[in-house]
């Protein structure tokens, strides 16, 4: 028998849909080796990526001739993170402009707005080597402070977080409190599917109901055992109503049965015997009957043909 999918693994399922759905796409980080600050960023949707568990360490220097990076600079050291302001050109520009200038990584910031930003680039982009990330505005204005105020270039540490590690806590706790109603939403519904599974399997199909017999009740023709009233409605029958009778021989107003059968249970209202039982019966031993016979034809055709051969030999 082919086993059901527990209604816990739909949940579960639910869960992980709904959260990833809405987990921030802030998998990257930049440490500040000299104060031990992090700072969340988002990586760009092109380029290569950091790899998990992997970093990249570099000077945070934003470049004083274009702050924007929309034009080739002169690269300030070796080993050099740009820190470019939003805005006068394209984020791909942007990168490869940086690249060009010897830049090992790209973080753009804005300073005006906050938000997350998902950073796109339209056509081939197979010719950027180098990673870049997006600063919202807090994070950016907090690391453009650190690098212009310091007078010695500021060593970072770009590295990519798992994501389930870049969650912040309101997710944690969105989850704490949904989670339990999910469940519950799920095991409701699995036990209202069972409940249903169950009630129709106590009902009798309509087709088997429309082949049990009908009988037209005349008064004249009742025998002793015969009831005079339905045992459903309690109303006494009367000439020329139609009578369906069941298996087991007890008689109903044709639509009260017909409704108790299909909508209630497949039993009959008083003596409790299973209408459908007695028809998968019937059946059952119309096959078996069937079965020796079809054994006796192809031996009858085997006799018969093993008497014409030994007539044609003699």
């Amino acid at each position: 028998m082919k086993r059901s999918t527990h209604p816990l693994f739909y949940c579960t399922a639910a869960i992980f849909l709904l959260l990833a759905s809405s987990a921030p796409h802030a998998s990257a980080t930049v440490v500040v080796l000299s104060t031990n600050q992090t700072f969340a960023d988002r990586a760009s949707a092109f380029g290569p990526s950091l790899g998990i568990h992997q970093g990249k360490l570099g000077f945070l220097v934003e470049p004083q001739w274009d702050p924007t990076g929309c034009q080739v600079v002169d690269a300030p050291c070796e080993d050099w993170v740009a820190l470019l302001r939003r805005g006068g050109c394209s984020f791909a520009t942007k990168v490869r402009n940086m690249q060009q200038s010897g830049a090992v990584a790209v973080a753009i910031g804005d300073p005006d707005t906050s938000g997350w930003v998902t950073m796109y680039a339209p056509g081939d982009t197979s010719d950027i080597f180098i990673p870049s990330m997006f600063l919202a505005q807090q994070e950016y204005q907090a690391l453009h402070n650190l690098a212009t105020l310091s007078d010695t270039p500021l060593m970072v540490l770009l590295l990519q977080m798992d994501d389930w590690m870049a969650w912040p806590m309101m997710h944690l706790v969105i989850l704490i409190f949904i989670s339990p109603s999910i469940v519950m939403l799920f095991l409701y519904i699995s036990y209202k599917i069972r409940q249903r599974k169950k009630l129709m399997q106590d009902l009798a199909p309509m087709h088997v109901v429309a082949k049990l017999r009908i009988k037209q009740f005349l008064k004249e023709k009742m025998g002793e055992n015969d009831a005079e009233e339905c045992a459903i409605c309690l109303e006494e029958y009367t000439d020329g109503e139609e009578l369906r009778v069941l298996p087991c021989h007890h008689m109903f107003h044709a639509c009260c049965v017909d409704a108790w059968l299909t909508t209630q249970k497949k039993y009959c209202p008083i003596c409790k015997r299973d209408i459908t039982a007695s028809i998968s019966q019937t059946t059952t031993s119309k096959s078996s009957s069937l079965q020796p016979q079809q054994h006796i034809l192809p031996l009858f055709l085997e006799s018969f043909t093993i008497s014409s051969v030994e007539r044609q030999t003699s």
